[in-house]
């Protein structure tokens, strides 16, 4: 990551463990903006079946493993998919399909795509998508962008197949076309979408950003555009489209998101974004091929033994890219709970590349990475404070009884005795209960990275010498009272040792705040005003941006009350809608606190 960890005590939902299969990475297309390094472009590999049935496999059982998930998306793709010999879809895609309908049938949300440039050979293909093309599971994703690109020739020679293939596919259950969002998209408007592409069958329209990876990087730098007219364009598309039922994805998903300020899902910010190439060997990143693939630090062929396990392992890093940092500009967000900073493959560009991106254009205010201003537009009527809370609500009783079911975990395994054996330490983990963590790197992970792997499987932590004297200490513990793990839990007499041990830090500041809103608001002097109230040197705002620290302040503030790492409540006053607000939390953390004392069954 090109910006630092700030601790910042906020909570971060994301819950959807997101997948893609490339049964081949040739392609019978040279766009300039793709993401794939060009030379790879060319090599004609093609999965095997029996791979590829166990890529499925595999993505099912990591899936089942990583309790704090609750939705899977798998994606098939190249290259161009229709490059493999149409036998191999023929079996594969009903095979496919199948397995997913499995999971929707036991309540497990499950959507799978089928991307392809329309390009075919071998025209069987056509018929192939569309005896499928209304099973409820199935999503058609094609995708389109500037002429500058090169897709279709020059002057758009093959641009008129391409459309007769749209209109042949005909009424399909998913439609979807995925815009790259260049300059040349821009240009062309939503209305030449409306007329060009709606008008002919889409059902959904989906907005990609540019990647600055792979061929795509040359395009990036000259055709990115500025993320307010992407932002507007996105508005005005899911405007124009209202007559033709049209789903534009981004602002869909940004409305359900804001019912509980959770899985926005159109940045790539999922808790997982895994791929299995057609060697069947894993990459942590879709998007990034080649020279620039992300891979675990030891490297993970689909057959390998405990695989699901190893994936969770080694998505820990990209997970906690995701969960741990966030644009300056980010932090006092009040959509960052579901934003989670934005498109995730801009988060590691310079900040004055993405500072140039974020200038704003005619008509326009402050834009982002993450597009605020299409969130506080849909926020005005689609926020839903009290859902925020009982989704909360769920999810902490949850990991309070995780807790009390760990306090008298028997298995427990130390680190230290796993250093030089990957293979052994896996074994172990399964049988683990509890896992002794030390401050050191083990496997191409940090303490803060191997978190939540245990996190995510269920397993409770001690830290050896305490988590105080972690180099990752202030992070640690603004993952825990922000109510980002889902298992793991630091001790509230470790939190109060970090606050008196270093009481300059701005995490500590944050928590003494807290602490000082949590014992004197009730009876704190009323101020009349239409806002939430702010307290402290921290600012900190008593509303749903801290929900997670308030409601772990009201559970600890007592604890805290004959330290000294408190702040002064005396400046405090309250607003009503504060004071209504920590009325709705005290209700919050009281249905923890009696989870906390039963006794584990």
């Amino acid at each position: 990551m090109k910006i630092e960890n700030f601790s910042l005590p906020r909570n971060r939902s994301i819950e959807m463990m997101s997948t893609t299969i490339s049964t081949n990475l040739n392609c019978n297309m040279a766009c300039k903006h793709c993401y794939i390094q060009p030379e790879l472009l060319r090599v004609k590999e093609y999965i095997d079946e029996a791979t590829y049935r166990r890529c499925v496999e595999v993505i099912i059982e990591s899936f089942h493993l990583d309790e704090s998930v609750t939705y899977l998306h798998l994606d098939v793709l190249g290259g161009e998919a229709t490059l493999m010999p149409f036998e191999f879809w023929q079996r594969n895609l009903p095979w496919t399909l199948d397995r997913i309908t499995e999971l929707n049938d036991a309540g497990i949300q499950t959507e799978f795509t089928f991307c392809s440039n329309l390009m075919w050979k071998d025209e069987r293909y056509l018929e192939l998508l569309r005896a499928y093309r209304h099973h409820p599971a199935m999503d058609i994703a094609i995708s389109f962008e500037g002429p500058e690109s090169g897709r279709f020739g020059r002057n758009m020679a093959i641009f008129p197949k391409f459309l007769s293939r749209i209109e042949a596919l005909g009424d399909c259950n998913m439609l979807n076309l995925v815009l790259i969002m260049g300059q040349g998209i821009i240009n062309l408007g939503p209305q030449y979408i409306i007329d060009t592409f709606v008008k002919r069958g889409i059902t959904d329209v989906t907005c990609d950003m540019v990647f600055p990876w792979g061929s795509g990087k040359a395009y990036f730098d000259q055709y990115q555009p500025l993320y307010a007219d992407v932002a507007r364009f996105i508005a005005e598309l899911t405007e124009l489209g209202k007559p033709y039922g049209l789903t534009v994805d981004h602002l869909d998903d940004m409305r359900k998101s804001l019912r509980t300020l959770s899985r926005s899902q159109n940045t790539l910010n999922d808790a997982y974004e895994y791929h299995w190439d057609q060697r069947g060997i894993l990459s942590l990143n879709p998007n990034q091929t080649g020279s620039e693939a992300v891979r675990p630090y030891v490297g993970l062929h689909v057959t390998d033994k405990n695989a699901p396990l190893k994936i969770i392992w080694g998505n820990s890093s990209e997970l906690d890219n995701k969960l741990s940092f966030e644009h300056d500009f980010c932090r006092d967000c009040e959509y960052l709970q579901a934003c989670n900073a934005g498109w995730y493959p801009h988060k590691g560009l310079e900040p004055g590349v993405v500072q140039r991106y974020m200038g704003q254009s005619e008509g326009n205010g402050f834009s982002c990475p993450g597009f605020f201003e299409l969130w506080a537009q849909e926020a005005a009527t689609h926020f839903d404070p009290l859902g925020v809370t009982r989704y909360g609500d769920e999810r902490r009783s949850r990991k309070a009884r995780r807790i009390v079911q760990s306090m008298h975990a028997a298995a427990t395994l130390s680190e230290a005795k796993f250093f030089q054996d990957y293979e052994g330490f896996f074994e172990a983990v399964k049988h683990a209960q509890r896992v002794v963590v030390l401050d050191f790197e083990l496997f191409g992970l940090s303490p803060r990275q191997r978190l939540w792997f245990y996190d995510r499987i269920g397993i409770s932590v001690e830290f050896e010498g305490g988590v105080g004297a972690f180099r990752e200490a202030s992070s640690i513990i603004a993952h825990s009272v922000a109510g980002n793990y889902h298992t793991v839990e630091v001790e509230p007499g470790a939190v109060h040792a970090f606050i008196a041990e270093r009481g300059d830090h701005p995490l500590a500041i944050y928590l003494k705040d807290a602490l000082a809103v949590a014992l004197a608001w009730e009876s704190a002097p009323l101020r009349v005003a239409n806002e939430y109230s702010r307290f402290g040197e921290s600012s900190l705002e008593i509303s749903f941006k801290f929900e997670d620290l308030l409601i772990w302040a009201v559970l600890n503030a007592a604890n805290a009350q004959t330290s000294s790492v408190l702040n002064s409540p005396e400046s405090l006053s309250i607003t009503p809608a504060s004071y209504d607000y920590m009325q709705r939390l005290k209700a919050s953390a009281y249905r923890v606190k009696r989870i906390l004392q039963s006794t584990p069954k």
